[in-house]
């Protein structure tokens, strides 16, 4: 009997500690769409899409939060980027690359870099990221979504994945409603 109770909650440990998890269910598509935050842009007077983020957290005990933004102009051109901001404890990773799909991400560009609070366990340290992605990037990947890998000098990675549920709640906004 003892062996099933610790079976039983090795199980379900494991289970709650899956992470970045794959399976998402169809109602979050209305969830994104409906948290996607649309405003005006005052420099270029076009829009500024900015979808939810999705929160998650890596076997490194780094804290990933991320989403996609667009901005639109007045003409309607379109520009899109995967905003990351990974926040971790330990000394400076200084990321520097991408992978989109286990390809090299040629627009990755490092925004911030910001050390935090110290105590303890050691400062807390964040760096935001941003990575320029097409219109037929995202299209091409709504059905199943797409996966991207960050990695840092010092030899540290983080694998994101972006849902296809999220793709096609976020670009339903985008496109707005159709008449």
């Amino acid at each position: 009997m003892f062996r099933m109770i610790v079976l039983l909650i090795v199980g379900l440990g494991l289970i709650a500690c899956r992470g970045n998890d794959k399976v998402v269910g169809a109602w979050e598509i209305d969830d994104v769409y409906r948290s996607t935050i649309i405003s005006s842009n005052p420099t270029t007077g076009g829009k500024i899409y900015q979808g939810p983020p999705i929160n998650t957290m890596d076997e490194a005990n780094t804290y990933e939060m991320f989403s996609l933004r667009t901005e639109q102009t007045q003409q309607g051109a379109k520009t899109y980027e995967l905003l990351i901001l990974l926040t971790y404890f330990s000394p400076w990773r200084y990321y520097e690359s991408a992978n989109l799909l286990n390809k090299p991400a040629s627009t990755f560009k490092v925004v911030s870099r910001e050390a935090g609070v110290c105590e303890q366990r050691g400062c807390v340290y964040k760096e935001l990221m941003a990575i320029q992605v097409t219109d037929a990037f995202l299209r091409e990947n709504m059905s199943k979504g797409f996966q991207v890998t960050i990695s840092s000098k010092t030899g540290i990675s983080s694998d994101l994945f972006v849902p296809a549920q999220y793709l096609k709640g976020y670009l339903k906004a985008v496109d707005g409603p159709k008449n």
